[in-house]
């Protein structure tokens, strides 16, 4: 039975209808943790017909993020509905027979992409500061949506919980300690160096702070947007409980704003900030936003390390994953000027 048999044969499961259907399948290249397909599902129930156009997200393989657990995702994405913009759920299936992998099935969101990215010289992928302004406002206010929610819960049991923020962030050093150990590099002295700064601030950071809901990956390129407003927050791979200080710096991380200063290429960092504190995103702390600025600098090489040893140990043949090699001595940069080892890399 090819792919879209098994599809339609799931969607007969799920909706009862014998005569379900699927259409227009498509295999999107977009993104690198999970595989991802668009189609339209047609059925019907005791009330109506249905013809919907969906997306479903599969665990990949071999990816950036392995192991993979889609759990905590699926999770949050139901908690969340209602409280900010996050694409609506339809069915999860945890039985690897069905499709090959674990994978979900979400509503199509209506929106284009902005990309954190532009070539030197070139023009902001939004150009007018006033659409870019309101939408920072939006994207901030849909972040304090999540930090504020309570967590506590039957639907969060499955997350590890911190006591607090010390733990909290040396949690974090550890996960992505793991993902760089694993890959089995030759050691980094940047990266060493960087791991080790970051113990020393964790052991001194207060336990005392709120624990929230953390996103993980909460920046441009990883939200839906029509005009002024975000119709969709995506990519909930790396959902976790932790500080919300870590979603905060990701979202104004120098990886995300190249040789400017404007977080995710849409305001000021300084102005994402205010806007945040603005929607009541709570109390701000420097040191803390400095201490997950490095350690998103860290993250982001573990990622790429992992993705290398994927494509070296011929687990899989996205070539995009090969060019990470070529892009490590930048990440480099990065870390240097997070730890205060070189200068200013803004233009």
């Amino acid at each position: 039975m090819d792919f879209q048999a098994q599809l339609q044969s799931f969607l007969t499961r799920v909706t009862g209808d014998r005569a379900a259907s699927v259409e227009e399948l498509r295999r999107h290249t977009q993104g690198f943790s999970m595989e991802t397909m668009s189609f339209v599902g047609c059925w019907r129930d005791h009330e109506r017909s249905h013809r919907r156009r969906l997306v479903l997200r599969r665990q990949p393989e071999a990816g950036l993020l392995e192991p993979y657990d889609l759990r905590p995702q699926v999770a949050a994405m139901r908690a969340l509905q209602g409280v900010m913009q996050v694409p609506p759920l339809l069915w999860f299936e945890e039985d690897p027979a069905v499709l090959g992998a674990p994978f979900y099935v979400m509503e199509f969101v209506e929106g284009d992409v902005p990309l954190p990215m532009m070539a030197p010289g070139a023009e902001l992928p939004i150009p007018d500061a006033a659409t870019r302004e309101r939408l920072a406002g939006d994207l901030a206010s849909n972040l304090v949506a999540l930090h504020r929610f309570d967590w506590r819960g039957p639907a969060f049991e499955i997350f590890a919980a911190p006591a607090g923020l010390r733990e909290a962030a040396q949690m974090q050093v550890e996960v992505w300690r793991g993902y760089y150990q694993r890959s089995r590099p030759d050691p980094s002295p940047m990266l060493e160096r960087a791991l080790r700064e970051l113990d020393r601030r964790a052991r001194e950071m207060t336990e005392r702070g709120p624990v929230s809901i953390v996103h993980g990956d909460f920046r441009t390129g990883n939200f839906l947007r029509q005009g002024t407003r975000v119709t969709a927050v995506l990519d909930w791979e790396l959902v976790h409980l932790g500080d919300p200080m870590e979603d905060l710096a990701w979202a104004c991380s120098r990886l995300w704003r190249g040789q400017t200063d404007l977080a995710g290429l849409l305001v000021p960092r300084a102005r994402f900030v205010e806007m945040y504190r603005e929607a009541g995103g709570g109390e701000l702390d420097s040191a803390r936003l400095a201490f997950y600025d490095l350690l998103g600098a860290v993250k982001m090489a573990a990622i790429m390390l992992t993705g290398i040893r994927a494509f070296a140990d011929e687990r899989t043949d996205d070539a995009r994953m090969a060019i990470f090699a070529h892009q490590l001595d930048g990440l480099g940069m990065v870390i240097g000027e997070s730890l205060g080892l070189v200068p200013s890399l803004s233009s």
